[in-house]
């Protein structure tokens, strides 16, 4: 793996972790109902859906950084085949 792929790998390992740490956060607020209560019904569709929209952006960018890391890997792992496969195909040398 090279230099390109590793710093690629951990900046997406690090984005992925950061969006697993928002994504619990989300969803114990979802969960523990701890929405913001104002007194006005129009105001509390508008907390709720601010609170899904959160959501939606952390799941997204989750999505974002686990589909570059898997590139990463998978382009790191067709190169480690690719290489290994031309050692084994390559003509033995005479002495």
């Amino acid at each position: 793996m090279n230099r390109t792929q590793r710093l690629v790998l951990a900046a997406a390992s690090l984005g992925t972790g950061y969006c697993l740490y928002l994504l619990v956060g989300f969803v114990r607020v979802i969960a523990e109902n701890r929405l913001p209560t104002p007194q006005h019904s129009r105001d509390h569709y508008l907390a709720v859906g601010e609170a899904y929209s959160g959501g939606f952006a952390i799941g997204f960018f989750l999505c974002f950084c686990l589909a570059v890391i898997a590139i990463v890997v998978g382009s790191w792992y067709e190169n480690s085949v690719r290489g290994r496969r031309a050692v084994a195909e390559a003509p033995a040398l005479s002495s």
